[in-house]
């Protein structure tokens, strides 16, 4: 037995042994030549500890009053694997303080093997981009590293990309923090990856940024058409999409004085006294580039141009604002002898309106030149008369439109054949003048009773005078 024992040596790796603080490790150690170590004394200890013995295993017992309290039911040994000369040591939940170099020692043998366990903590990186007008600072930032890693900034192809030195912190945890930055220039492809990494522990974590190009501030071309009291959304967007929330977002308008619509983030003591509680954006919709204005309760004065304009991208984009009024008309009737003579009214439109008349059939009556009013408000008045005469079918239309604003308003006015005129509002509703006329069978009607009453007066003044003569020839 004693030859075969000088002949065995304890064998251990020669590579530290490396885990992640959470994790179960094992140290390896084993005889060889293999012999029995079930009856032996193994001790496994750490030599910058005191106590000292991680697990002492004698008399084929594990003595656990001999371990050092750090290590309270985390050691143990692959008991059916003694016998086999395997006497590696398996530590359960590593802790960062677990870190050393471990001693496996064989009493009887004479002989011992020294383990390095190197403990890890990792955690991925974060990352996050500030826009300036001509460039994106990128800032990478990972906690809870151990050993001190290092942090790369990479571009689409994998080449190293020139930052700003890495900020190294170590907290009371001894876990290390770190972080720094890299401007990205028009020249690198948008794709970046912040890798941080630890050769020792051989981990490494890492994230990727896509960085979208320049964005533009779009939206439609046309003019936005508004009507007095209305709310309205002047819509501009950031294309490729971009987070707008941390930017500054002016509206503004360049024909005012004071031109300064609304701004983000919000001033009130900057904005122009006619838009103050009146103007807003999407605050919720800024994360998505969405930049559109809302401005409530529109006024004639607010017709103009806007310009959006983001400091930060060096980007505006201009949108016209056509505000209008609009109202229904108001129709009446004149009747001479042998036609009739309809005039139509409308009042409150604003910009100027043309007002037409149509027959049952849409076509266009000619008519006597449209009065148009400007009132002090800035809002138009437009009448005008038109002449029926009996060729005309009975349905006529007065209607009154602003093609810029996209708006009419109409009245229909039926002329019956008694000439009683009966005015149909259609829709939108509009109060109708109705004027009272009196037809031939009314005033022949009229004439012949006038005779008859003449003819009863003439007949009872003759009765009362013959009656008077008589009575004086008595007398």
């Amino acid at each position: 037995m004693s030859v075969i024992q000088s002949q065995s040596e304890v064998v251990g790796p020669l590579q530290p042994v490396v885990s992640l603080i959470g994790d179960d490790v094992i140290l390896p150690c084993h005889l060889d030549p293999v012999m029995d170590a079930f009856d032996m004394t193994l001790e496994w200890a750490r030599p910058d500890l005191d106590p000292r013995f991680v697990i002492v295993w004698r008399d084929g017992v594990d003595l656990e009053s001999k371990k050092h309290p750090l290590y309270n039911n985390r050691t143990s040994l692959f008991t059916n694997e003694l016998q086999s000369g395997n006497i590696s040591l398996k530590i359960s939940k590593v802790k960062q303080s677990d870190g050393g170099t471990y001693i496996c020692f064989v009493p009887e043998l004479k002989r011992d093997a020294a383990v390095r366990l190197v403990v890890g903590a990792v955690s991925s990186p974060v990352a996050q981009m500030n826009r300036t007008s001509s460039r994106v600072v990128l800032q990478c930032e990972s906690a809870g590293w151990y050993p001190e890693p290092e942090l790369l900034w990479l571009d689409g192809e994998g080449n190293l990309l020139p930052a700003g030195p890495t900020e190294t912190l170590r907290g009371p945890d001894d876990l290390y923090t770190v972080s720094s930055r890299v401007t990205v220039e028009k020249r690198h492809s948008n794709n970046i990856t912040c890798r941080v990494q630890q050769k020792i522990i051989n981990q490494s974590r890492e994230t990727h940024i896509h960085v979208q190009g320049k964005s533009a501030v779009i939206g439609p071309l046309q003019p936005i058409v508004a009507t007095v009291g209305d709310d309205i959304i002047l819509p501009r967007y950031l294309y490729p999409s971009a987070d707008a929330s941390d930017m500054t977002v002016e509206w503004t308008r360049p024909d005012l004085e004071s031109r300064l619509v609304h701004v983000w983030p919000e001033r009130a003591e900057l904005q122009n006294p006619s838009y103050k509680g009146r103007t807003s954006l999407f605050t919720d919709e800024l994360k998505h580039g969405n930049i559109s204005l809302k401005i409530s309760k529109i006024k004639l004065s607010d017709e103009g141009t806007y310009r959006c304009f983001i400091p930060d991208l060096q980007r505006d984009s201009a949108v016209r604002l056509v505000v209008g009024a609009a109202s229904s008309p108001v129709a009446k009737m004149n009747r001479t002898s042998s036609r009739v003579v309809l005039q139509c009214e409308s009042a409150g439109w604003y910009p100027e309106p043309e007002l037409l008349w149509l027959d049952a059939e849409g076509n266009l009556l000619s008519a006597g030149p449209t009065e148009t009013l400007r009132g002090p408000d800035d809002l138009y008045t437009v009448s005008s008369r038109v002449t029926v005469e009996k060729r005309h079918s009975n349905n006529i239309t007065c209607r009154v439109q602003q093609k810029i604003i996209n708006q009419s308003r109409e009245t229909h006015i039926h002329v019956p054949d008694d000439v009683f005129m009966v005015i149909s509002p259609s829709s939108p509703p509009s109060d109708t003048t109705i004027a009272p006329t009196i037809d031939s069978n009314t005033i022949t009607g009229l004439a012949i009773g006038a005779v008859v009453v003449l003819v009863l007066i003439l007949a009872v003044s003759c009765v009362v005078w013959k009656q008077r003569r008589f009575k004086c020839s008595r007398e």
